[in-house]
């Protein structure tokens, strides 16, 4: 199991390696002969169907709003990340630092297999991201380090999509990711200590990181208007590993559903 130092310094040279991307990818001269705006806003709202837990075998509705708010070209909001500074963001390459928030969470209270469990609440993260876009390919990896000692350690989530247009309308996006966790995710999400084993029933397990979810996306983007889009995405997503194997896990098949309609100003 990884230390939070040694985490620490993980998060760190992401960083590092970011950083010289960022400056290659500035000396790309510019596509546009007008300059942009200082505000780009997106606002909306969305909801998702998912696991009620990692490893749970029932759904559960949650409401979100849905915003993309850039400044600049240099800070930002969007999704789950609440603040973000890129080092570059331009047509081809994206790469920067952000404080996200995880909603992943567990409540004992909503599945009697998990009493005597611990309930596992939603944490912030820090999140260094990379993202390299050619054409109708796009190659994204991140990293997550809780940040706030709820012992949810890192999660590290790469995929490769690819846009394709229907008409003039619609926009079709699919490709395959894989999420690795370390031993402090595993242990706090999918572990059973001897304590909880005794008092839950279950028995002891003890998890370990490495590759725990692969899934693929398909998502279609409905232009309304020019500024009005209608979104679905579907997320089939299945646990492996230790994920798989430990005693929580009520279903190894871990699918999310998202409509969303969002505004462009």
């Amino acid at each position: 199991m990884l230390s939070s130092p040694q985490l620490g310094a993980g998060l760190m040279a992401l960083a590092g390696l970011l950083a010289p991307v960022a400056a290659f990818a500035q000396q790309a001269p510019a596509n546009t002969t007008t300059a942009a705006p200082d505000w780009t806003v997106t606002v909306g709202a969305e909801a998702q169907w998912e696991p009620a837990y990692p490893g749970a075998n029932f759904m559960r509705l949650r409401p979100f709003p849905a915003f993309d708010i850039e400044y600049k070209n240099r800070f930002f909001a969007k999704e789950d990340m609440l603040f973000g500074v890129y080092f570059v963001n331009n047509a081809n390459w994206s790469a920067g630092l952000a404080l996200q928030y995880d909603f992943t969470e567990r409540e004992t209270s909503e599945d009697a297999r998990l009493r005597g469990l611990q309930n596992v609440p939603a944490t912030p993260r820090a999140k260094a991201f990379l993202t390299y876009t050619q054409s109708a390919f796009t190659f994204s990896t991140s990293a997550a380090q809780d940040i706030a000692g709820n012992r949810e350690g890192l999660v590290v989530d790469t995929n490769a999509t690819l846009t394709l247009p229907v008409g003039k309308k619609l926009y079709l996006t699919a490709g395959p990711g894989v999420t690795w966790t370390n031993g402090t995710y595993q242990q706090t999400f999918f572990g059973v200590t001897p304590s909880q084993s005794a008092a839950s029933g279950l028995p002891v397990y003890d998890a370990h990181g490495g590759a725990a979810t692969g899934y693929v996306t398909v998502e279609a983007d409905y232009l309304i208007t020019k500024s009005l889009i209608a979104t679905v995405e579907l997320k089939f997503a299945r646990l492996y590993g230790n994920s798989a194997s430990s005693p929580i896990t009520r279903r190894v098949q871990q699918n999310t559903d998202t409509l969303a309609l969002t505004y462009t100003f």
